[in-house]
């Protein structure tokens, strides 16, 4: 049986399991269960603090000390509620010895009274638990991720109580106070030397976020300008480029509030941020042109497409950032997006560190693998986190960035720290929870669709690098672009993509039936009409003809579309996660590899597919119109030769009026349904900016066939029929309506798929504006 929780209440308990303090197997969890309950009954009725030793058994022995430390529990929670005086373990302790028998004080239960008296507003100093129980001096070092440290070290809030705005710490002069985290506290300050404005971040002596920071040099990372340490202080001084918007922690307790959502609410919180430092005017806030005036799904998209290509280059650098939160982002004053704080990150590249010395985060925003990684009892080391794990994070940020909420209800989790990280980690794994409100747009639809993928709990569903993130979120940003993107999941493009070798025959074969009839019924008459002797031999030879045309068209058209159809499969489908060892992050996809040169040549054989089928559909409908009249020559021995001209000019006639329709029809396929699954997590290249300029240039000109070819071939069989005849008026008419309809068909799928390309082409050249790997001047 499961160990009961507080109901309705929260709880906090150690990272150790009650293993270690007593043998579950010898516990009765139901009695604990009603002693609890009767407890808190007691204490609702009483409105004091009923005693313990009433609700404890006799005897002796783990049951009654297990009752006992969770009666404390309640004890403590209820009394810091303002229900009673507040009393110190040691006063449990005084009553009741045996709750540090054999081990000393039960590390839960120090856990317990330090966030209640943080919660109450009291000044709590983890060194303060140090020394009062020294005996689970371990314990408490692994709860407040202080393993390895002296007893000396500072914490954030001391630091600013220390230090504040207008003291001097050696160059530097404190202006004001930007924020206090857990191990630091961070300053405007003026670096005297310099004369210029710097982010101070004063911290204890240790660590070496400096030496993982100096790596980075990249436009939405916080530059580290250097470091120094006051040894008589125990202090090191961390300056960096100042973020003078604040901080996206802000944004989204706007946001949250706010009755209308777009890139306003960030122009405001960058308005107020600049007021509080007065550093520059408030009425100087000029949002970049990728922000300002947008909604706010494209104010999403873009500050996580920045943050995306910040994770990608760190992650290349072999640098993991381990604790993305919006308290984590910076704000520039034109809202470029800056990510912060690698305190907690590890370098694969430095000497003498391991990942276990600079694990940590928090908790909302750990991906099920990180959380895992804090459970003792979960089997995961910190060594077994990548890149994804950022991922994991990052798309946390952006789903409460845009929705106003967190995806997971971790806040309803209680039960002590490894039962609570456990439950979180399955929450996690069930998937997010439905988003509030509806979606607008087809940007917010196709960023909610990679939110999700961001989200999922197994690894080889995730997205398997920041910069193929990065590459999304850019494309999300083009209104037209996340149409296409997200029109492949449902209608004709979904099955395309389940079926793209039978849509592609569909589109580019089909369409050469209606003319291949016409022309047979047109011949078919003339041959009756002036040579009824071979009608049967015409009638063979027709067969037999558009037999082999179509067998080898479609063989062609397979094996032309194989490598297209063979890549989006793979695609579409998961692949399987082959695990790393070592503690070296995954870096970004190699543009050289396998996987990436597969992605790249499917793309731009789907973006030829539709030149393919029209000069193959061209010249098979040439070489049928000399292998007609050279057959019925051979067979009937009495073919005059203008039949040659007649056979030649109606079947390329026919020939040219059924090429365009394929072309539009392989084309659309292509940009609309192929090259959207082809781009995820692969950029635009040259070659494919290229392919698409030809590829409008020949929409041009299969428009001008399209609607030319029929008025052309009207004006043959004016010139060269016998018009008054009820055969060639049927043709004319014909010609004429198909003329008419085909092109307006045409025309309608031209303007679609000139507006697609130039889509794809602003989207190319914003990825190649900001590319992962792209370092600051």
């Amino acid at each position: 049986m499961n160990e009961p929780r507080h109901t309705g209440r929260r709880s906090n308990g150690s990272d150790l399991p009650a293993s270690s303090e007593v043998s579950s197997a010898d516990i009765c969890w139901d009695t604990v269960a009603r002693a609890m309950e009767s407890f808190l009954e007691a204490w609702d009725v009483q409105g004091f603090g009923p005693r313990l030793a009433d609700y404890l058994p006799g005897e002796p022995g783990l049951q009654r000390r297990q009752i006992l430390i969770e009666l404390i529990k309640i004890d403590l929670e209820m009394r810091h509620s303002d229900a009673g005086p507040v009393l110190k373990l040691e006063d449990y302790q005084d009553e009741y010895p045996e709750i540090v028998l054999p081990d000393g004080m039960p590390a839960e239960l120090i856990y317990e009274e330090f966030h209640l008296r943080k919660s109450a507003g009291d000044c709590v100093d983890v060194n303060d638990c140090l020394q009062r129980f020294p005996e689970q001096a371990a314990a408490i070092r692994q709860h407040f991720q202080l393993e390895g440290s002296g007893s000396d070290q500072l914490t954030g809030e001391q630091l600013r109580q220390t230090w504040q705005p207008g003291d001097r710490l050696g160059d530097f002069y404190l202006m004001s106070s930007l924020g206090t985290g857990a191990f630091g506290s961070v300053f405007l300050a003026r670096q005297e030397s310099m004369q210029r404005m710097v982010a101070l971040k004063v911290s204890s002596d240790r660590g070496q976020e400096a030496q993982t920071l100096a790596q980075l040099d990249h436009p939405n990372i916080v530059r580290v300008f250097d470091q120094t340490r006051l040894p008589e202080q125990n202090l090191r001084l961390l300056y960096m480029q100042f973020a003078a918007g604040g901080t996206l922690q802000s944004v989204i307790r706007r946001s949250q509030t706010a009755g209308v959502k777009d890139s306003g609410i960030l122009e405001q919180c960058i308005a107020d941020a600049l007021q509080h430092t007065g550093v520059l005017s408030s009425d100087s806030v000029s949002l970049k042109p990728e922000l300002s005036g947008r909604t706010w799904p494209e104010v999403t998209c873009q500050l996580g497409r920045e943050l995306a290509l910040a994770l990608a280059y760190a992650h290349q650098q072999g640098v993991l950032h381990r604790d993305v939160k919006p308290a984590n982002v910076l704000l520039d004053a034109n809202g470029t997006a800056r990510l912060a704080d690698f305190n907690i990150s590890f370098c694969s590249e430095l000497d003498d560190t391991a990942p276990a010395a600079y694990f940590g985060g928090s908790l909302a925003y750990m991906s099920p693998e990180q959380l895992d990684a804090c459970n003792s009892q979960s089997g995961v080391l910190p060594t077994d986190l990548d890149g994804r794990s950022d991922v994991f994070s990052l798309g946390i940020l952006l789903w409460e960035l845009r929705f106003g909420v967190r995806p997971f209800s971790d806040e309803s989790v209680t039960g002590n720290w490894n039962e609570t990280l456990a439950a979180m980690a399955e929450l996690r794994r069930r998937g997010p929870n439905p988003p509030p409100g509806r979606m607008q747009g087809d940007v917010d639809r196709q960023l909610l669709s990679i939110l999700k993928r961001c989200l999922q709990p197994e690894l080889a569903e995730r997205y398997q690098s920041a910069a193929e993130l990065a590459q999304d979120l850019a494309l999300c940003l083009q209104p037209r672009v996340a149409a296409l993107l997200q029109g492949t999941t449902s209608g004709w493009r979904r099955w395309a993509i389940q079926h793209p070798l039978g849509a592609f025959l569909l589109a580019s074969v089909c369409p050469h039936i209606p003319p291949s009839l016409f022309n047979f019924q047109f011949n078919d008459r003339e041959i009756r009409i002036q040579l009824a002797d071979a009608v049967q031999t015409f009638e063979k030879i027709a067969v037999t003809v558009n037999l082999v045309a179509f067998s080898i068209g479609f063989a062609l058209c397979i094996r032309y579309c194989q490598p297209v159809s063979q890549r989006i499969r793979q695609l579409m489908r998961p692949s399987p996660f082959v695990p790393r060892s070592g503690n070296v992050p995954p870096l970004d996809v190699n543009p050289a590899g396998d996987e990436w040169t597969a992605t790249s040549v499917a793309r731009l054989r789907a973006l030829r597919l539709s030149r393919f089928v029209t000069v193959l559909g061209i010249i098979e409908w040439m070489i049928a119109g000399l292998v007609y009249p050279i057959a019925l020559q051979r067979l009937t021995k009495d073919l005059q030769t203008w039949w040659y001209g007649h056979f030649l000019i109606s079947l390329i006639i026919c020939g040219l009026i059924a090429a365009a329709y394929p072309f539009f029809l392989t084309a659309t396929l292509a940009v609309r349904a192929f090259v959207p699954v082809l781009l995820r997590g692969h950029p635009i290249t040259g070659a494919d900016r290229r392919q698409l300029h030809r590829l409008s240039v020949q929409s041009a000109w299969s428009l001008y066939l399209a609607g030319g070819v029929p008025a052309a071939g009207t004006l043959v069989l004016l010139l060269t029929q016998n018009t008054t005849t009820s055969h060639s008026s049927s043709a004319l008419l014909v010609l004429s309506v198909l003329g008419i309809f085909g092109f307006a068909f045409a025309l309608s799928l031209s303007r679609t798929l000139q507006a697609d390309i130039e889509a794809l082409l602003e989207a190319s050249r914003m990825l190649e504006a900001s590319a992962p790997n792209r370092r600051s001047a």
